[in-house]
């Protein structure tokens, strides 16, 4: 937000500064360039929310029975969050960082009671997640954590070894990739 209000006062400022130096921009003119600013800005700011943001079901390969939703929320240089609400069982995770790019995110098992099930050994360790576009479907994603438990460095530094070829049935890890279809 105080980037927004930043660029818009510079906008605002240098629109004011130009109208007294010679060789003006006409008003219609300025007018369609604070636009275009404030649009630049506007799309500069969305290009920094996670691409999963949203509320998902979520299967475990090609199963087709949804038994939980996953929800997304996180923006570039805050802490987000994953929920799982499951019919057995729901989790949480802190959302650290994502590289939309990359196609990966790294989650946190929050470190007092770990990811909100019983019995998590893994409290405050760090995970890492790839996901790709389900080209098969249209608003769906497949994931495969890599690395589980792991320190912020080590998850950092993992590499993507999944194999993408076969998702709903293998290459993650000897298993199933998951799979997130968005919840309208």
């Amino acid at each position: 937000m105080r980037q927004k209000f930043t660029i818009i006062l510079a906008l605002g400022f240098s629109l004011f500064v130009g109208c007294n130096q010679p060789n003006q921009v006409d008003s219609s003119k300025a007018d369609s360039n604070f636009v275009f600013g404030l649009l630049a800005g506007q799309n500069s700011e969305a290009g920094k929310d996670f691409a999963l943001n949203g509320v998902w079901n979520s299967f475990t390969g090609n199963a087709t029975t949804v038994n939980t939703i996953t929800t997304f929320s996180a923006k570039a240089g805050r802490q987000g969050v994953q929920l799982d609400d499951n019919t057995g069982f729901s989790s949480c995770y802190l959302l650290i960082e994502f590289n939309n790019s990359e196609g990966s995110f790294i989650t946190q098992n929050p470190q007092n009671n770990g990811a909100c099930f019983a019995g998590d050994t893994n409290k405050g360790k760090y995970n890492k997640i790839f996901y790709f576009k389900n080209p098969d479907k249209e608003n769906s994603f497949w994931y495969c954590t890599v690395a589980f438990g792991k320190t912020l460095d080590e998850a950092r530094a993992q590499v993507d070894t999944s194999t993408k070829s076969s998702p709903g049935t293998a290459g993650c890890s000897g298993f199933s990739f998951s799979r997130l279809d968005r919840k309208f």
